[in-house]
């Protein structure tokens, strides 16, 4: 997975940067994305254009939209009568009920840096500029509801931490007090005690995270999270263990508990789609 701390830009090269939220380009684990050009035809429901790995030629590209900002992507190369193959989740936007529908990324440094223009509905074309967020992981999300037994559903992609796949963040049990424009509660990563919690909201279910050990302690930067995938309504409450098959819990504004599993997003390499 190769997450991107994004920033945006209108106005022309005088005007300022504005958050742009979290991007999930790829879910190769050792092979950034260096190209990402790809358009929506009905208003970001699907994706379709070429996106291009370090040491590879272009390949082609069909997304698909699953939660808000999520999208299934696939690839294929190998010419029009090769097969696809999955590729997992992508993030690509941030804002609530309004879908991208259009990037033109490329880096010029093996993918640690993204740099071009992307389109966001009714509006023209904005400036793009990402770096890796070093040590973030993203996860693949499932809900159910209606109790033990009833089908899981796709829940989006989250991403959380900022120390890497050796210390994932193992446990997160944090709620909110105000429609989940923030969220307050306790942490833990691998191999570690405790961490007080907090995060704020700057885009759709994206969230500046800091963290400290004990009360009065300095708080320190904990990254940029993403949890939850619904458009305008915040998750209000999460109890998850970041772990494949352990099932937590969460709210999102206006409902009761549901179901949570996470499982780290890896791709499934050259299955066929």
């Amino acid at each position: 997975m190769t997450v991107y701390a994004i920033q945006n830009r209108w106005g022309g090269d005088g005007a300022p940067w504005h958050e742009g939220g979290i991007f999930n380009i790829g879910n190769r684990p050792d092979q950034k994305p260096i190209a990402l050009k790809i358009e929506s035809g009905d208003g970001g429901t699907s994706f379709s254009g070429t996106m291009t790995y370090q040491g590879e030629d272009p390949i082609s590209v069909r997304a698909t939209l699953v939660t808000t900002n999520c999208y299934r992507v696939e690839n294929h190369w190998g010419g029009e009568g090769a097969p696809w193959h999955e590729a997992g989740l992508f993030l690509l936007g941030s804002r609530n009920g309004q879908n991208a529908v259009y990037f033109d990324l490329k880096s010029d440094d093996g993918g640690d840096t993204l740099n071009g223009t992307m389109r966001y509905q009714r509006e023209g074309d904005i400036s793009v500029k990402g770096a890796v967020q070093i040590g973030a992981i993203t996860y693949n999300a499932l809900n159910h509801w209606s109790g033990a037994g009833h089908p899981w559903h796709p829940g989006g992609q989250w991403v959380a931490g900022n120390r890497g796949p050796t210390a994932p963040v193992t446990a997160l049990n944090v709620k909110s007090d105000d429609q989940g424009r923030t969220l307050a509660g306790t942490m833990s990563y691998l191999g570690d005690g405790p961490l007080q919690f907090r995060g704020t909201l700057i885009a759709a279910n994206t969230y500046s995270v800091v963290n400290r050990t004990y009360e009065g302690e300095s708080w320190l930067p904990g990254g940029t999270w993403v949890l939850g995938c619904r458009t305008n309504q915040n998750a209000v409450l999460i109890e998850a263990a970041f772990e494949a098959g352990i099932e937590g819990k969460m709210k999102y504004e206006g409902e009761g508990p549901i179901g949570l599993k996470l499982e780290p997003s890896v791709q499934i390499a050259l299955a066929d789609a």
